[in-house]
């Protein structure tokens, strides 16, 4: 798949399409295939796979938080179809807050939500200076204060073009973690309540 080969051997069995499709591909390049019924995070979660890479392969990866081209996988507006409700600063959006998911929280999701543990101060403080608090609490008069903070809206969206739109795309890139307990702890409690506060 892209150029990377996988031993699927043992995984063929577990596979929720069973074995046979698997046994009918094997040894053949099935980026297509995969990709009409698979979307990019199934390689993620099976990297573990991989055993190697064939020679002169081209990267097929784009840039980190880029959408990808799968049909349904994204929003079509990312896919080149045109949209009233977004525009070049949602892609941004969009963009920044995947890489900064990709990055900063995937590796960890798993294992922290099945031990119950509570992100650290550090990963905290991350996602206050990195703008991931603020913008997952909607348009507002705090979004126009996080400069004087020295914090930037992810993507370089401007507070006043900021919109629901864009923290509808925060929510979806932190729900893509599949880990509502994990999600939960990263700013569940003061994104109902800071609004009301602030």
């Amino acid at each position: 798949v892209d150029g990377d080969v996988y031993d699927v051997s043992k995984f063929a069995r577990l596979h929720p399409g069973g074995s046979q499709i698997i046994e009918q591909y094997a040894g053949s390049d099935v980026t297509n295939v995969f990709y009409e019924l698979h979307r990019k995070d199934v390689l993620v979660k099976h990297a573990r796979l991989r055993v190697g890479r064939l020679e002169g392969a081209k990267d097929g990866g784009g840039a980190l938080g880029e959408p990808g081209a799968m049909p349904f996988a994204e929003i079509p507006a990312f896919q080149g179809q045109h949209s009233p409700y977004y525009g070049e600063s949602h892609r941004r959006l969009l963009q920044a807050v995947r890489a900064f998911v990709q990055t900063e929280l995937e590796p960890i999701a798993e294992s922290a939500d099945l031990a119950g543990e509570y992100p650290d101060l550090e990963l905290r403080q991350k996602l206050g200076r990195s703008g991931m608090m603020a913008i997952r609490l909607g348009p507002g008069p705090w979004l126009k204060a996080l400069s004087s903070l020295g914090v930037k809206i992810p993507g370089g969206v401007a507070p006043e073009e900021f919109d629901y739109f864009h923290e509808m795309l925060a929510h979806q890139e932190f729900g893509r973690l599949g880990r509502p307990g994990f999600i939960d702890s990263l700013g569940a409690g003061f994104g109902i309540s800071a609004p009301a506060i602030f």
